[in-house]
């Protein structure tokens, strides 16, 4: 892209005026984006591209290697951009419920009418598609295919629990994953998850599914209060962390097993001791590393960064990111994501972790703003493990 100096901008001024050189400056993404915050993105597998709705309904496309952005509507559902893994294509919702999966080079793959959204995800081969309401009802298919998934209450749900029932899926459509808000330690063989007669779901906390039958394998029990979760690429892992500061770990083929993870300040809770024994006992402080002033155990999102390998855990009112090995309880380093612009993890806004996306094949993270519409983008080195601020957009 051409460099544009502040002599330019100054001889510009003068000889063509000042609406020719806003569009100039935008064109050269000099000023701000005139959008509102981030609501919902995605990164493509790539890590060039990266799809973003937003709270004025528009939908924006970056280009990373190109460092510009293009606006393909003004009327997108806030909780739909989502990148499809393993395709050059995103998945997004317009404001007349039409569902479309497109190409980065603007070409339609499928198309469907659909309720209106609160988060929705496609396998890599586009034939399984699942969407969630307002109501934290979850549905697999669309059109004549459509058919309730979960849809056992209407307790928790968006408006209650102030959050999403995020959808996670892996690359080989093995597992997906539903988190929103878990207080509840009944066995799967207890409820059916549809059962609309009754008022509480017992499936508002982290459930692993098959993502063949649409049946629940597992309830992923340990966490509390308002949780986001996410399924590793390979299917093999699902990580998980909450507002209360719980961070629990789960291998899908022994999915009763939960590992706790070590917080940050205190360690790796044990839980097979003695009632009689001094608080600091029960507490595991061995593999901890120093903590930076300001990280928050307290989670608003996790994501994957490296494959499988390593992940993110994102702190609420916090600039700062965990790394963790999977499998692994113990931090492996602290990442200072920058203190401004301020990201879209201040204000407690868990209705919209959407907002932090990740590509784990590419290692980058994308991240929406507090306040403004603008994005900051992070390049992961997995033999450095470093976390490097690439491109920030106000």
């Amino acid at each position: 892209m051409a460099v544009i100096n502040v002599n330019q901008v100054r001889w510009v001024s003068v000889a063509l005026g000042a609406s020719v050189l806003v569009g100039i400056l935008l064109n050269f993404n000099l000023l701000g984006v005139w959008a509102g915050p981030v609501m919902s993105m995605g990164v493509s597998e790539s890590g060039r591209y990266i799809i973003s709705a937003h709270r004025d309904n528009k939908l924006i496309l970056w280009d990373l290697h190109q460092k510009q952005r293009d606006t393909l509507s003004d009327n997108a559902n806030l909780y739909s951009a989502y990148f499809v893994t393993g395709q050059n294509a995103f998945l997004w919702q317009d404001t007349d419920n039409l569902v479309t999966v497109q190409s980065t080079d603007d070409k339609v793959l499928k198309q469907f009418q659909h309720f209106p959204t609160y988060g929705h995800i496609i396998s890599n081969d586009l034939e399984t598609y699942l969407s969630t309401d307002d109501q934290w009802n979850v549905f697999s298919g669309y059109g004549d295919t459509k058919h309730p998934v979960l849809n056992d209450g209407v307790v928790p749900s968006f408006i209650g629990a102030g959050k999403l029932l995020n959808l996670s899926i892996d690359r080989n459509n093995t597992f997906f994953v539903t988190a929103g808000f878990d207080d509840d330690h009944s066995a799967i063989s207890e409820h059916s998850p549809l059962n609309s007669s009754q008022r509480f779901s017992q499936y508002g906390g982290v459930t692993l599914w098959s993502a063949e039958n649409k049946q629940p394998v597992a309830k992923l029990r340990g966490n509390s209060s308002k949780t986001h979760a996410a399924i590793s690429p390979d299917g093999k892992w699902v990580v998980s962390g909450d507002e209360a500061g719980n961070s629990i770990t789960w291998n899908t083929s022994i999915p009763k097993h939960r590992m706790r993870t070590a917080r940050y300040h205190s360690g790796l809770y044990i839980d097979d001791l003695p009632d009689d024994l001094p608080d600091s006992d029960y507490f595991d402080k061995s593999g901890l590393i120093e903590a930076p002033r300001g990280v928050h155990d307290f989670t608003i999102a996790v994501a994957f960064i490296h494959n499988s390998e390593y992940y993110l855990r994102f702190g609420n009112n916090s600039h700062f990111a965990a790394l963790f090995k999977t499998g692994s309880p113990w931090p492996v380093k602290y990442f200072d994501l920058g203190e401004s612009p301020k990201l879209v993890t201040y204000g407690s806004q868990y209705s919209r972790n959407t907002a932090i996306a990740t590509s784990p094949e590419a290692g980058i993270l994308a991240m929406g703003h507090q306040s403004t519409g603008g994005i900051s983008v992070y390049q992961f080195d997995p033999d450095q493990l470093t976390l490097e601020r690439i491109w920030v957009v106000e």
